[in-house]
């Protein structure tokens, strides 16, 4: 019974990190976004178009703990999720 109230009080984002193969920045994004929907962006930087899923650098689960009113309290690294 702990555990499942404990369960309630976090919530997870699985993140891509992907490299702009022109200049080189670093983005992170929702998984879905990168590697299901495959989709194109524009660098920040250097403002060449690069696809996502092609430039995947690596690949985590982010674990964020909830209060009671539904508010992030704290961020964390939980685990690796497949490796690229």
């Amino acid at each position: 019974m702990i555990e499942e109230a404990s369960m309630r009080e976090k919530a997870w984002l699985d993140v891509s990190i992907t490299r702009c193969p022109w200049c080189g920045r670093y983005f992170a994004d929702a998984s879905w976004y990168v590697v299901e929907l495959e989709s194109d962006i524009e660098c920040g930087d250097c403002h060449k178009t690069f696809n996502t899923k092609k430039q995947l650098t690596d690949r985590v689960m982010l674990e964020f703990r909830i209060d009671e009113k539904g508010k992030t309290r704290e961020t964390k690294l939980t685990k690796l999720t497949k490796h690229i």
